[in-house]
């Protein structure tokens, strides 16, 4: 009987370095893939050989490498790895490097992708957002640097501003965020698109999928466009 015409009680996996065949010790033999003599002996669960010799250590592998080993598994209790001829050996190897190098290329194309749906869930979708979100950062970090690092003391090795200083920081602060509220805002229609689609290319070079959820994600309020923005 061939390989290729393995019965069905016998499961075959392909791995880089040799085939793999999993099933019950006769129909292993009957198979031709390993002889009676080559199972484990008593009290050892696994043999190698290479070239009809038993290995005590890890060996190369080649065509005559042969492994045998028991399965805590009834139904398929034995496993047995053949060797490959050179040529076949030296292909899946290099297919085995292809894979991992496509593999890491996917990879980063996911992260690069999960980036930039991101920075489209934050794209503001209005001017009111805008401004709104530009208000916040500022007060954010007036709130980080006046009402908490400077009161760090450590951080200053002891010097520190009065509170008088920093009611007129803060009110300065209110001033920033006011004419931010009451100034215009100019919105670049195109820019705004070739960002879109720059994120959009990027998430669909990593999977295509995505690209059928992406308009929830950073559409425009359409009174920008029209110029008539809150």
């Amino acid at each position: 009987m061939s390989v290729s015409q393995l019965p069905s009680s016998i499961q075959k996996i392909k791995e880089t370095n040799f085939d793999v065949y999993i099933g019950k010790a006769e129909d292993l033999m009957a198979a031709g893939l390993v002889k009676p003599e080559q199972f484990p002996p008593e009290g050892k669960r696994s043999v190698s050989y290479l070239g009809g010799v038993v290995m005590s250590r890890r060996c190369r592998m080649d065509e005559t490498y042969l492994r045998v080993c028991q399965r805590n598994d009834a139904d398929m209790p034995w496993l047995v790895c053949v060797g490959l001829p050179r040529g076949e050996l030296l292909k899946r190897r290099a297919e085995a490097r292809e894979n991992r190098r496509m593999e890491q290329a996917r990879s980063v194309a996911r992260c690069k992708a999960e980036l930039a749906r991101r920075e489209l869930e934050r794209m503001p979708g209005s001017e009111r957002q805008f401004v709104c979100e530009a208000a916040s950062s500022i007060r954010e970090l007036a709130d980080i640097v006046f009402l908490r690092r400077l009161d760090e003391e450590k951080s200053w090795h002891g010097y520190r501003f009065s509170t008088e200083a920093k009611e007129s920081a803060l009110m300065a602060v209110d001033a920033i965020v006011e004419a931010l509220v009451q100034g215009e805002v100019i919105f670049d229609a195109e820019r705004h698109a070739q960002i879109v689609e720059a994120h959009r290319a990027v998430i669909r070079a990593a999977d295509p999928s995505f690209y059928a959820q992406l308009d929830k994600l950073s559409t425009p309020d359409a009174s920008i466009l029209a110029g008539e923005a809150p």
